[in-house]
């Protein structure tokens, strides 16, 4: 049993000696000794990635590295298996084939994607072109801007005076998803209308953040 799981280790640790994988140039950022470090990916498979960095990483055990594919910042954790000093003219570079130990399970799909060359899955956000909201992100938004003096409170049963203009989904460095949302509101005075216009952010998960 031993000699199996040590077999199946190695195979699973050496995957960058198979065919399987999708070679490229790919932005990566990994940390060593507490420090981030822009490093090159030049290797994506579904079991690890190769990287290459111009100076050495000096952590033992496992090392956060992020990704960037197709415009999607991926965290990770992965642990070295095969550390190649290579000399070019600029002096030492180092590659390193690393074996994934942490990955979402969200991301591990979106890297079997990539891997596969597969288009990614037709997104829900990018359907309105009226930059519509989910009902919670809306309802949310018009709390924010009452709170804010930015908007008059409806009556019952009635939408609030609001347009909203939203950007196309983007990924934050850590990962969530957001859009950017411009507001469009109006309170009523005893002159009339006075309108504002106020910028949020609105995340996946129906939360909203006001940026002016």
């Amino acid at each position: 049993m031993n000699s199996l799981a040590s077999l199946r280790r190695n195979a699973e640790q050496r995957w960058f000696e198979r065919s399987d994988g999708r070679d490229g140039r790919f932005e990566a950022v990994a940390v060593s000794n507490g420090k981030p470090v822009a490093v090159t990916g030049t290797r994506l498979a579904r079991e690890g990635i190769a990287i290459l960095s111009g100076t050495a990483l000096r952590d033992a055990g496992d090392i956060p590295v992020s990704f960037t594919i197709r415009r999607r910042r991926i965290p990770s954790r992965v642990r070295v298996v095969k550390h190649e000093p290579l000399r070019e003219a600029s002096g030492i570079v180092h590659r390193y084939f690393c074996s994934f130990t942490q990955l979402a399970d969200a991301d591990r799909e979106a890297v079997a994607r990539y891997v596969d060359g597969l288009p990614e899955p037709a997104q829900a956000e990018a359907a309105p072109r009226d930059g519509a909201l989910p009902a919670q992100a809306q309802a949310r938004i018009a709390d924010e801007l009452i709170r804010m003096k930015r908007l008059s409170p409806s009556a019952p049963g009635l939408a609030p005076l609001i347009r909203l203009e939203a950007q196309p989904p983007r990924t934050l460095d850590d990962g969530r998803i957001v859009r950017d949302v411009l507001v469009h509101s109006r309170v009523r005075t005893a002159d009339g209308l006075r309108t504002f216009m106020t910028r949020f952010r609105a995340f996946a998960d129906g939360s909203v953040e006001a940026l002016t």
